[in-house]
């Protein structure tokens, strides 16, 4: 059925090409209503003429024919079909092949070489066509499977086509929004740059109005000096010739006075050398005292040292002293056992244990008188070694007050003199001062045109001495003030020495004491061994009357002599116990009363060695003291050091960082000052192109207006350029590509149904769009600086079609 159909379509179609043939005349002007159009004027009167053409007519003509036959393989709606779109799909058909590799190959082609490619196949093609239309000789040579197939193809390439022109649609959508808002901005900132402008100028022309006023307030009193100075160069001049004469006298009287106190001066000069020779002296005397003083203080350290080992010795002395006490309580506990001993023998009977009893006392007699002569020996060393030391600290504090005694009166002697020295040289400085003074005020008053260059000169040199003198007067306070605390150190160590001095007188005392002591010891002794030689006396006459007494009851033994000699014996007995008794409690009393005097004496030592200590501890404390005052004091320097470097490095750091902020901000105004340039020359490249699209509407207007001058211009244009028929060729390929878009946008199609014929033309390229492009990607990315835009050539086609309402689509292909 299919088959059936298109023969009968073939037929009509040739039928009616045939009436077309017949009835056509070469008066046929342009069919349809014409669309309104911005195109370039030259291919405007090109397509204008070749559609005035008979032969284009009847290629128009054989187009619809071929588009009815082909309508239901493509299966487009029929009513969209209309004379337009036959003309398309007759140039598919004919231009099957060039566009084919225009899309397969994608390969770049010129736009003048593809309409001679297209223009040729086109001329054969309808050569072909007329002769197997006007012979009858045959069926074509293309066959309906082929042209199926090239329809089928077509269709593809025109659904591509169709997707490539919605994207670029799109894209140009986005364009024509970017351009609005740059349009927007650029509006924004003409208007804030006119106020901005308009204010400045108001600012200048105050300005200029007050330069103005302060200009002819300059010029009269420009003017007013210059009259006032006429007047005062007259009066100069009158009295230039009379104040001259005066003037010379007063130099000649200056000269003079110049010359004394040029002499004063010098005499002044060498008053200062001598006295600058004579504070070089003091200096080194100062140096050298100040090296005495820490002589001094080093032999104070070093007799510090030795009472510090004197202490340690007394300290040991103590301690064996300690012992001898307890050696001493010992030995009390051992007379003890032995008065115990005797007692107990002297109760008990019988001869012979009493003789053994008398030589253990007598044994331990001499021990203990053997150990009383160590004790005494002992006591005689700690003597010694006492006086010794006593000795010695009085020597070195008689030492110490001659050396402060001769430093103070050294000091004294050289500050005194030092002092009458400046005080004379003091006087003769303020009688020259006054004399100088004196000498200046007639000068003065002389002189009032200004001091001469001489007296400055010595005004100069009496600051200069003034100021000296002033050092000086510094110099002798600080002497002064080392004077002083010499003063009060010498002072100190005087009420030190006065301090050791009474602790010596102490200690000497305390020794007189101890010698008192031991003598009273050895009184004792004494007369403990007449009181034990009185108690050997009375034993053996106790001895002796026991004899008799036995001898007398052996010759005659009567019972009352023994009662009595029983008596006898009892209260002999009695009697020696009494003896015994007192004895002991003699002994006891005379060594309780030397342990008290000798603990007496020896609290008194322990309690001026324990002075002596808490001194020493107390001058230990003070050096720690001092110590740490100067580690403390070279801490505080270090820090202040480390203070001042990171002071310093903080400073370095904020100078760079300040630097680098400069360079930012330079490089930040260089920055703005470009996008200040390139944002100008963007307004300059838009009001071109403007210009431009308003030039080529006036142009497409003007071309509409009258369609007469441009088929007389299309004819006279034919034969000269010999292109009419690649310009056909290309519309009609234009419209093939804008085809698939009217078929996917019915409702674009629907709003311009009366728009057939009129083909867009593509520009070879557009310099203003391209640089406004490059501008907007070096605005978005001012760092990067991009490469050319598409490539060595660059171009953007733009395709502009109006609306209805006058509206430009712009299609970027």
């Amino acid at each position: 059925m299919a088959d059936q159909n298109r023969q009968i379509k073939l037929a009509a179609a040739k039928k009616k090409l045939k009436e077309f043939q017949l009835k056509t005349t070469p008066s046929t002007a342009s069919a349809g209503p014409k669309k309104k159009r911005k195109v370039k004027a030259g291919d405007q009167l090109d397509a204008a003429a070749d559609r005035n053409s008979p032969d284009n007519v009847s290629q128009v003509r054989v187009s619809q024919e071929l588009e009815e036959t082909s309508a239901e393989p493509v299966s487009y709606p029929a009513s969209a079909i209309n004379s337009d779109n036959a003309v398309h799909n007759c140039n598919q058909i004919v231009c099957f092949d060039r566009l084919t590799s225009r899309v397969c190959v994608c390969r770049p082609l010129s736009s003048t070489e593809s309409l001679r490619q297209i223009s040729q196949q086109l001329n054969g093609l309808l050569s072909e066509s007329t002769t197997y239309i006007n012979g009858d000789s045959g069926p074509p040579t293309v066959n309906e499977k082929e042209l199926e197939t090239r329809n089928q193809e077509l269709a593809a390439a025109l659904d591509s086509s169709a997707l490539t022109n919605a994207q670029l649609t799109s894209k140009l959508e986005t364009l024509t929004k970017q351009s609005q808002e740059l349009s927007d901005q650029l509006q924004k900132e003409r208007k804030e740059f006119e106020q901005k402008f308009t204010k400045e100028q108001g600012a200048i022309r105050e300005q200029l109005q007050v330069h103005i006023q302060t200009i002819g307030i300059l010029v009269s009193e420009k003017s007013e000096l210059q009259t006032a100075l006429s007047y005062t160069q007259q009066a100069a001049r009158h009295k230039t010739a009379g104040e001259a004469e005066d003037l010379s006298s007063r130099l000649q009287a200056s000269k003079q006075r110049v010359s004394e106190l040029e002499r004063t001066l010098s005499t002044v000069s060498t008053q200062q050398k001598q006295f600058e020779k004579h504070n070089k002296e003091l200096e080194k005397e100062r140096d050298s005292l100040r090296l005495e003083v820490f002589r001094v203080c080093c032999m104070n350290m070093e007799s510090r040292q030795q009472s510090s080992e004197l202490s340690e010795q007394l300290k040991l002395r103590v301690n064996e002293n300690n012992g001898l006490k307890q050696e001493v309580d010992e030995l009390r506990k051992r007379l003890e056992m032995a008065d115990v001993m005797l007692q107990q023998f002297s109760s008990q009977s019988g001869p012979p244990s009493e003789g053994q009893q008398v030589q253990l006392l007598l044994e331990e007699k001499h021990q203990l008188e053997a150990h009383a002569a160590q004790l005494m020996e002992s006591v005689a060393q700690l003597q010694v070694e006492r006086d010794q030391y006593s000795g010695q600290i009085q020597e070195e504090g008689r030492l110490w007050k001659d050396k402060t005694e001769q430093l103070l009166s050294q000091e004294r002697d050289s500050t005194a003199a030092q002092i009458q020295d400046l005080q004379e040289k003091i006087t003769e400085l303020e009688n020259a001062a006054v004399l100088m003074s004196k000498e200046q005020e007639p000068q003065a008053v002389s002189q009032a045109s200004g001091p001469s260059e001489s007296e400055l000169a010595l005004q100069e040199t009496i600051s200069s001495l003034q100021q000296e003198r002033d050092a000086l007067s510094l110099q002798y306070q600080a002497q002064v003030r080392d004077n002083e605390q010499l003063s009060r150190l010498v002072q100190e160590q005087e009420v030190r020495l006065e301090e050791l001095e009474r602790h010596a007188e102490r200690a000497a005392e305390e020794a007189q004491d101890r010698l008192q002591i031991l003598e009273d010891v050895q009184s004792d002794k004494a007369t403990i061994s007449r009181a034990l030689a009185q108690n050997r006396d009375l034993k053996n006459q106790l001895a002796e009357l026991q004899n008799g007494f036995v001898n007398c009851s052996l010759c005659a033994p009567n019972p009352t002599l023994r009662s009595s000699s029983h008596q006898l014996q009892e209260k002999c007995g009695e009697l020696a116990s009494v003896q015994e008794h007192r004895d002991q409690l003699i002994i006891v009393w005379l060594t309780l009363n030397f342990y008290k005097e000798y603990l007496f004496g020896f609290e008194t030592l322990v309690f001026v060695t324990l002075q002596i200590f808490f001194m020493h501890q107390e001058l230990v404390t003070l050096q720690r003291e001092r110590k740490n005052v100067v580690c403390v004091c070279v801490c505080v320097c270090v820090c202040v050091g480390e203070y001042i470097a990171l002071y310093q490095n903080q400073r370095a750091i904020m100078k760079q960082r300040h630097f680098e902020k400069e360079q930012y901000i330079n490089i930040l105004a260089k920055d703005k000052e470009e996008m200040k340039a390139k944002l100008a020359e963007l307004q300059d490249l838009v009001m071109r192109l403007v210009g431009e699209r308003n030039e080529w509407y006036s142009r497409y207007t003007s071309a509409v207006s009258n369609p007469g001058l441009l088929s007389s211009g299309g004819e006279h244009l034919h034969p000269a350029d010999g292109h009419t028929d690649a310009v056909l060729d290309l519309s009609t390929a234009v419209e093939a590509s804008t085809a698939p878009q009217s078929g996917t946008d019915p409702q674009t199609q629907s709003q311009s149904p009366e728009r057939p014929g009129s083909a867009p033309l593509r520009p070879t390229e557009d310099g203003t769009a391209r640089q406004i492009m490059q501008l907007l990607q070096e605005i978005q990315n001012p760092q990067a600086r991009p490469a050319p835009f598409l490539g060595e050539n660059p171009c953007i086609p733009f395709f502009y079609r109006p609306d209805e309402h006058d509206e430009v689509k712009i299609l970027v292909v």
